[in-house]
This record gives structure tokens, sequence and C-alpha cells, in this order.
């Protein structure tokens, strides 16, 4: 079992005050990270994320919203599957819009060589 340290855990805290410190294009973009997060993860208690590597004690006050903030911004993470299915959908559509596209301009560029319109 990995254990995970103090500083593992409030390492993404720091990065984000440290992005919305450099400059408001880094701050837009750590807001908006953490705003999918929040989206994509919708409301959670700290008892249902896993905990495994991570001591009791963190679960609780000061400690307990800096391991939430560390869940948050791993939300990728948790939604994996979740966004490998909308991939494999957009992939699907995309070869499929590709497929049927290929025919569409010969067609659609001989009505209009013979005078037919749209």
């Amino acid at each position: 079992m990995k254990t995970r340290s103090p500083l593992t855990i409030c390492l993404p805290l720091a990065i984000f005050v440290t992005a919305c410190v450099l400059s408001l294009p880094t701050l837009v973009i750590a807001v908006v990270w953490m705003t999918i997060g929040v989206m994509a993860l919708g409301h959670r208690s700290l008892e249902s994320f896993p905990v495994t590597g991570i001591s009791r004690k963190w679960l609780r006050g000061y400690r307990g919203a800096c391991l939430w903030f560390w869940h948050l911004a791993w939300w990728p993470w948790y939604m994996r599957s979740s966004i490998q299915d909308v991939a494999g959908q957009i992939g699907h559509s995309l070869h499929r819009t590709r497929k049927s596209g290929d025919e569409d301009p010969k067609r659609s560029s001989d009505r209009r060589s013979n005078g037919d319109h749209d």
C-alpha cells in the first residue's frame, strides 16, 4: 500500500494558490479546472472517496479540507471510465461523419455542376 505524505496531499492546493497569484490566465484555468471537478464529481462526502494510503487523521478539520481539495484536483482519475466512454462515442461519431463526409462532397459537386441547387 502506497502511503501519501502530507506534502503530496497539500501539493494541489499549493499549486492552485500559486497559479491564482501568478496571473489572471492561470487563475482562470485553475478555477475552470476545479469547477469542472466539482461538476464532474458532484456532491460527495469526504468519506465516499478512497482513503487507501491516507492516514485517518486527514479526514477531519483543516486536513480534511485539504484532502477534499486533493480529491477534486484529481477529478479526471475518478471520472476516467466516463471520460473513456464519452471519448469513444465522440471517436465513433467522428469516424461515422468522416465516412459519410467522404461521399457527400462528390454528390454535392455533381449536383451543382448539373445545375441542381439545394
